[in-house]
């Protein structure tokens, strides 16, 4: 009796183990082959004979070198010698040592971050270095999981940050497919009609007004006469004023035109390319917050659209953000958008800022730039570098403009503040001490004590004047929110 209590409890012991040892079996069977591979969308074979492809220690993707070599075209063989694999097509070599951080094409040396390696008696290779030794481009998909080959060149992709002063217009144009987003105030119309004409093959496949706005809806009749629109989406939100009447006329007299407000919903532009809307919710009391905000993503390059949403909204929906490449910034670089926490979140490698030169509403301000400097970002602007193009093949992108923005651009005005003060013999200098209207001896411009631009200005730099009189006489303009 006591024998079988004995082995009753080893089997209890036992039951647990043999479970986890099944189910650790079965995860890393599906763990590996749940990894695919696709040259020139033509997905690679594997099987257990041949071996799957895995994450290594270094975080790169190993694949089983003889069925992705051979699928990609190459001649293979194993030098026993030099415990090398060799991959030869049209004429390049590409020899890859296993356990070396290095491989060879041609006989030049390329080092790797991650090494080749034997498992299972299976000869495995870092697939991004040996093929773009080749010179093939090489991605990754998280969304099915998936190394990306292509050895066809990608077409591309330019998407137009348009400058139409204080306002927004975007145009994205991929081989036979544009997409227009906004077209600034009805002063831009011509402007962006004319812009994008040249582009346009037959219709306007989709035009996005992101919101009410004058500076975002003004020219859009103009672009909707000049072009037959398939798609027409906004934000759903109705007003009142002459601008977004006439908007609203335009777009429900657009013939053959499916006109719809925003909801989640993606448009495929062909060729791995997507636009996709995200939805964040309507209804909001501020209509900056009912803005359509879009992703444009073509392989890897991703470029989120925030229209005017503010941080409040954008820090609500943080879940439905992840790393992009370029940010269009919301609200023009207003302080009240693009938070410290949404960029930790998208942590875009480039900022796009549309702000109209000399602004009254002081866009972009220091706030938000100081942001996005602290969050590693380079920031453009089209005041400062008119029409912003991006052009990417969805593996890399380049811009049109190298006039990153510094703290010195924040407000966007040609009047740029003196560092220093010198006064003339018949001039005093700003009192420190109080006054009827205050400004920064950072600046140019004087202000109301109660403008709400004062709290920004550090106490060290705040200076005093008796009276208006007073600001002039020492090169100070009147600010143009307060209007002292």
């Amino acid at each position: 009796m006591k024998i079988e209590l004995k082995l009753n409890s080893k089997r209890k012991l036992l039951l647990p183990l043999l479970i986890l040892i099944l189910l650790f079996s079965f995860s890393t069977l599906s763990s590996a082959s749940s990894i695919g591979v696709t040259i020139d969308n033509s997905k690679v074979a594997f099987s257990s004979e041949m071996g799957y492809p895995f994450i290594d220690s270094n975080s790169r993707t190993q694949v089983p070198f003889r069925a992705t070599m051979e699928k990609f075209g190459c001649s293979v063989a194993w030098d026993q010698s030099s415990q090398m694999a060799v991959a030869v097509k049209n004429g390049t070599t590409v020899k890859v040592p296993i356990g070396q951080k290095y491989i060879f094409k041609n006989g030049v040396k390329i080092v790797n971050d991650t090494a080749a390696l034997v498992k299972d008696n299976r000869t495995y290779l870092p697939i991004r270095a040996v093929l773009e030794a080749f010179g093939a481009s090489v991605g990754w998909n998280a969304e099915n999981q998936s190394v990306i080959v292509n050895t066809i060149p990608s077409p591309v992709m330019k998407i137009s940050f348009i400058d139409v002063g204080q306002g927004d217009s975007i145009f994205i144009d991929y081989g036979d497919y544009e997409i227009l987003i906004d077209a600034g105030t009805s002063d831009y119309g011509d402007k962006v009609a004319n812009y994008i004409k040249p582009f346009v093959q037959g219709d306007l496949d989709v035009l996005v007004a992101t919101h009410v706005h004058a500076d975002h809806i003004g020219g859009l009749p103009k672009v909707i006469d000049t072009f037959q629109i398939d798609n027409i989406i906004d934000s759903g939100e109705t007003y009142t004023t002459a601008t977004y009447l006439n908007y609203y006329a335009a777009a429900i007299s657009e013939p053959n035109c499916n006109f719809t407000s925003d909801s989640k919903m993606t448009f495929n532009m062909g060729k791995n390319a997507t636009f996709k809307i995200i939805e964040l919710g309507d209804n909001y009391a501020d209509s900056n917050d009912n803005s359509v905000v879009s992703m444009v993503k073509y392989n890897n390059i991703e470029v989120l659209l925030m229209g005017d949403l503010s941080s409040t909204v954008e820090n609500a929906n943080l879940s439905k953000f992840s790393d992009v490449d370029i940010l269009k910034a919301g609200h023009h670089g207003s302080r009240t958008s693009t938070s410290s926490v949404f960029l930790d979140t998208t942590k875009p490698e480039t900022i796009i800022i549309s702000a109209g030169l000399n602004n009254t509403y002081g866009h972009p301000h220091p706030e938000s730039l100081g942001r996005m400097f602290a969050a590693g970002s380079s920031v453009y602007g089209t005041f400062k570098s008119g029409t912003i193009v991006a052009t990417t093949d969805g593996y890399t992108y380049t811009l049109n403009t190298s006039a990153k923005l510094t703290s010195a651009d924040a407000g966007a005005s040609t009047v740029k503040p003196a560092t220093t003060v010198i006064p003339s013999a018949n001039v005093t200098a700003p009192s420190t001490s109080g006054g009827a209207y205050v400004g920064s001896s950072q600046s140019n411009k004087y202000h109301y004590p109660s403008c709400r631009y004062v709290k920004t200005i550090i106490p060290g730099n705040l200076v005093y004047f008796k009276s208006k009189a007073d600001a002039a006489s020492k090169g100070y303009i009147p600010c143009k929110v307060c209007n002292p």
